[in-house]
């Protein structure tokens, strides 16, 4: 197990005397930078040590977490870099790929950290975070007693959307929650060499002399095998003992595994197969022979949009979200509390019933309802200017990744969220009782929608609807990135 760690964890508790009269950027500007270098350049405990900075949830590193979290850790990481005396672990979103300074030798332990500095935010309400600093062994598997910082209070302008935006960690890149790009094929070659190229280091049955495999993937593999030779870790090439061969399986849509593997061409010689594997996206490559336009629906948003924002937001307590089950198998008892707990958040800028609806993955359109599942629609009411959420059912996510969408499309290629908004009374009568044809969604488990002709009466009817009431309707949607 690699050593150490330092989390900055952000938490109500144990906050400093007026750490809240202080803005987020006034705190890390005059307290915690100055703090966290002190700490690690004079600290007995810290010299000759080294450090890598992550994102933490749970007393674990995170390959995801909110983009404010991240510009944190990165303004705390390069102001440390910038400190003689502190050690800074390499991490994948960093040059080098781990290479020993001045030479083309591998450096096995360029991202081996004796500690961690880590980040842990939490948002307890709309727009107030809970910041708390202290620091953790690994190795040891103790906390640092006498380190720590806490700062709790309003984050202002850009950083609230940032507040609840997920985005991937960089230095986790080739993760599954933080793959390559199509376009990254020569990092991602960098990446998996370093990584084989320390397992041949590690071995002494002999050295490895390969050919390179002719998959599909073999520009790649070529990739590899090249970052390997110059590392002096295999040699291409002569009387080859093993094969090199790479093979990439999908894993959702444009998601997939990609795998190198070296393997001794005499099975029973004493050197074996040692492999490496990351993520990567890779778009289809082709298209169908005839492409048919999507049907969607011609929904004009009025002038006076009142709706200010609308996204996914991850809940830290489970205990918030919508749930028949607030706890899934796993732990030691059992039971472990489930921790995929997101919400749909929306704003606006005037008073206005709301609805929320959901076009699942090849099951249709539903609306959203509570545990209890009344047969009414499930209006609810946001207040100008200020936010409303709607907690998703546990589980019903693996994953925070979202993006804007700009139609009501009759067949979406990703789950779709809606929220439906009237801001006159007679508008919003009229809108629950159509909202109110289609069929509940009140668990994590899917339902049968509304799809195909049926979808598409309906979505005509809601588009005469918003024309005779406009400008007071309007609607926000979103399309979610998931796993299942």
């Amino acid at each position: 197990m690699k050593r150490g760690a330092i989390l900055l964890l952000y938490a109500l508790s144990a906050v400093p005397a007026g750490a809240g009269d202080s803005t987020l950027d006034q705190w890390l500007e005059r307290d915690l930078v100055p703090y966290v270098r002190q700490q690690l350049s004079t600290l007995p405990r810290f010299r000759n040590e080294s450090f890598r900075f992550v994102i933490m949830q749970d007393d674990r590193p995170e390959s995801e977490g909110t983009q404010l979290a991240m510009h944190i850790r990165d303004r705390i990481r390069d102001a440390a870099s910038e400190v003689a005396g502190i050690r800074v672990a390499w991490q994948g979103d960093q040059p080098g790929v781990g290479l020993a300074a001045g030479t083309a030798a591998l450096d096995c332990a360029a991202n081996d950290a004796n500690y961690f500095v880590g980040i842990e935010l939490e948002e307890v309400r709309p727009g107030q975070a809970n910041i708390r600093v202290r620091a953790l062994d690994v190795e040891e598997r103790t906390w640092v007693a006498g380190f720590g910082r806490s700062w709790h209070g309003e984050v202002e302008g850009p950083q609230r959307q940032a507040l609840t935006r997920i985005v991937s960690d960089p230095t986790f890149r080739g993760e599954r929650n933080a793959p390559w790009k199509e376009s990254e094929t020569d990092l991602m070659a960098a990446g998996l060499a370093y990584e084989l190229g320390c397992k041949l280091f590690g071995q002494t049955a002999g050295e490895y002399v390969v050919t390179a495999g002719d998959g599909n993937a073999g520009a790649i593999v070529e990739l590899v095998g090249n970052n390997l030779a110059g590392f002096h870790a295999l040699r291409i090439g002569g009387d080859a003992n093993a094969v090199i061969e790479g093979k990439a399986h999908r894993i959702d849509e444009d998601l997939y595994q990609y795998w190198v593997t070296i393997t001794p061409t005499d099975p029973d010689d004493e050197m074996i197969s040692l492999s490496a594997d990351a993520y990567v996206r890779i778009p289809d490559p082709y298209r169908a022979a005839t492409l048919v336009p999507e049907a969607t629906l011609d929904l004009a948003r009025s002038d006076a949009a009142f709706l200010t924002d609308f996204g996914l937001v991850r809940l830290y307590d489970a205990r918030a979200c919508a749930a028949d089950r607030p706890y899934y198998a796993g732990a030691a008892d059992g039971r472990s509390r489930a921790r995929d707990c997101f919400a749909l958040r929306t704003g606006s800028s005037d008073d206005a019933v709301v609805f929320f609806l959901n076009h699942q993955l090849n099951y249709g359109l539903v609306r959203l309802a509570d545990g209890d599942c009344e047969s009414q629609a499930n209006a609810r009411v946001v207040r100008a200017d200020e936010a409303l959420e709607q907690a998703l059912p546990v589980d019903t996510l693996r994953s925070g990744s979202w993006s804007d969408a700009t139609d009501w499309v009759v067949s979406p290629a990703a789950d779709t969220y809606y929220v439906l908004a009237a801001s006159d009374t007679k508008a919003a009568r009229a809108l629950s009782r159509h909202v109110a044809k289609l069929p509940r969604r009140c668990a994590a488990s899917v339902r049968p929608g509304l799809e195909g002709e049926a979808l598409r009466r309906w979505l005509d009817e809601l588009a005469v609807l918003a024309t005779h009431w406009s400008p007071a309707i309007d609607w926000r949607s979103i399309k979610v990135k998931d796993v299942y």
